[in-house]
């Protein structure tokens, strides 16, 4: 049993660390992936790292060419549509349950110690504001009792945020809309007024598409297209 609990977590790490890769675009679409390289630069054996590739095969984040080996997969619309279609629906039900629900302060007080960083952060500190972001999400789904839920979207929301991080850092993208939408959240959470919320969840997720076209623009080669992307 040990034994078996060790190997899971060295695939665990595995995959994490390559995801973790592929979703800030360290490792960029096309992008060859070799299982002896990773065991050297991990120090990860051989066996949980092909493990891991099938994982992220599953998420469509990584994919197997015959007889030539396993790549980075391109960004594909269709899915980061559908996965931003599917968290404004479940963060709407979230966000209503955080006002309804005898919130503890402590956690408000985790909101707003998540916020107040995000404010006080430099221009240049783009992946602690995109990780920040995320945590306070997160952390609403906690608040709400739907933690699972966002540890099952995360599988299927890898390509919505790769997207959302190449567009973080592809311009020179005005964070103020996002810090006074996630204010506005936070108040309305602290009111118990599930009317905002509700209209929050919905206008929250799209601050951002006009600037598709853009970020595709300046990244032709990350991207698959769906027939009318738009998220």
């Amino acid at each position: 049993m040990e034994q078996h609990q060790h190997y899971q977590s060295l695939q665990d790490q595995a995959y994490n660390a390559l995801r973790s890769k592929i979703i800030y675009a360290e490792l960029k679409p096309g992008t060859r992936l070799s299982a002896i390289g990773l065991e050297k630069e991990t120090g990860i054996g051989r066996t949980p790292i092909r493990e891991s590739f099938v994982r992220l095969r599953e998420q469509e984040l990584v994919e197997t060419r015959p007889k030539s080996g396993t790549y980075v997969s391109k960004i594909s619309m269709e899915r980061a549509e559908n996965a931003c279609f599917l968290r404004e629906k479940l963060e709407r039900s979230v966000l209503i349950k955080c006002c309804s629900a005898a919130t503890p302060p402590e956690q408000k007080c985790r909101l707003e110690q998540i916020l107040t960083e995000s404010e006080s952060l430099d221009h240049g500190e783009t992946r602690r504001f995109f990780d920040l972001d995320n945590l306070f999400h997160e952390t609403c789904f906690e608040i709400a009792g739907r933690h699972m839920l966002w540890d099952w979207m995360k599988s299927i929301n890898t390509h919505f945020e790769r997207y959302n991080w190449l567009r973080m850092v592809s311009q020179d993208l005005d964070w103020e809309p996002i810090r006074r939408q996630h204010r506005r959240i936070l108040e309305a959470i602290k009111r118990g007024d599930t009317d905002a919320a509700s209209y929050l969840a919905e206008t929250h997720l799209h601050l951002m598409p006009e600037e598709q076209g853009p970020v595709i623009a300046l990244h032709p080669d990350y991207f698959e297209l769906s027939k009318d992307s738009a998220i």
